[in-house]
């Protein structure tokens, strides 16, 4: 059984309408959306054959079929990839090493030398391993800034979001925010569906946040790795931040939030960095 990748399916079918894509509907619908056979029609597969899938009583399809599908559904570059990913069977388990929590030393000088940048080095599971102190005093001032160093207590950027006041608080924009995390989270679940600490944080968020689980039900998928973000901070007032992800070894990334030489969104960040006010692992 397949239970994601037919979830997926139908959430999608059903966000389909069918006038958007040219198809004359014919008497009415008792769901919103494409009829399967006007799926399976569009992808060129047969109608028992893309039921099957739906009703998850086959667990994988070839990449061409989920292609003709991702195709007819008008799936994104995203979505694309998420449903190749959960539709296909999953590769070999990675060696412990490529997974390690254990941050190298190239990466920390890496975010030690980043300026008036604030940058950390997450996991897949966005777990925060190392931070700057700029971003801890962007992020997290709340919080000791040696936390990214006992796995008991490491910041975890989504849980955070949806769990932490003194973060939600941050985002002028916390609803689109929470979509950008959910879409982000589920994306990245499906590389790794093995993974039982991940299964454990989604399985947390899910038992204690509503708002999560109503976007994770959602089924909205999105690899959100650069774009801005308007933040009103306690510290330094409204800013907004270009911000960047980026792959470095060890299946690890980095975070980073900037600004634009100069701008006054830059100087707000120097002002951050300075601020004699911040004790380490402090109160504002």
């Amino acid at each position: 059984m397949n239970v994601d990748l037919a979830n997926y399916l139908r959430r999608m079918r059903e966000r389909v309408q069918p006038e958007e894509i040219g198809l004359v509907s014919r008497g009415a619908r008792r769901v919103p959306g494409l009829r399967r056979e006007e799926v399976s029609a569009l992808a060129g597969v047969s109608q028992p054959y893309y039921t099957r899938l739906e009703q998850a009583q086959i667990p994988h399809a070839s990449p061409s079929v989920l292609l003709s599908i991702a195709r007819a559904l008008e799936l994104s570059q995203d979505e694309q990839e998420y449903l190749l990913r959960i539709g296909t069977p999953e590769p070999a388990a990675k060696p412990v090493e490529a997974v390690t929590d254990e941050v190298s030393p190239h990466a920390r000088a890496l975010i030690a030398s980043l300026g008036n940048v604030a940058g950390a080095v997450l996991n897949h599971r966005c777990d925060i391993l190392a931070w700057n102190p700029l971003y801890h005093r962007l992020i997290a001032p709340h919080l000791d800034v040696r936390t990214p160093d006992s796995p008991s207590v490491r910041p975890n950027v989504i849980k955070m979001n949806f769990l932490d006041v003194n973060v939600r608080v941050l985002y002028d924009d916390w609803s689109l925010e929470a979509l950008h995390n959910v879409s982000y989270l589920r994306f990245i679940a499906a590389g790794h569906r093995s993974d039982t600490r991940f299964a454990e944080l989604v399985g947390e968020l899910t038992i204690k946040s509503p708002e999560f689980v109503s976007l994770w039900t959602s089924q909205r998928v999105a690899n959100c790795t650069d774009g801005e973000k308007v933040l009103n901070h306690p510290a330094v007032g409204q800013v907004t931040l270009k911000y960047q992800t980026a792959a470095l070894p060890n299946g690890h990334l980095l975070k980073v939030y900037f600004a634009d030489p100069d701008s006054p969104e830059d100087a707000k960040l120097r002002l951050l960095g300075i601020d004699p006010g911040m004790e380490e692992g402090g109160r504002w």
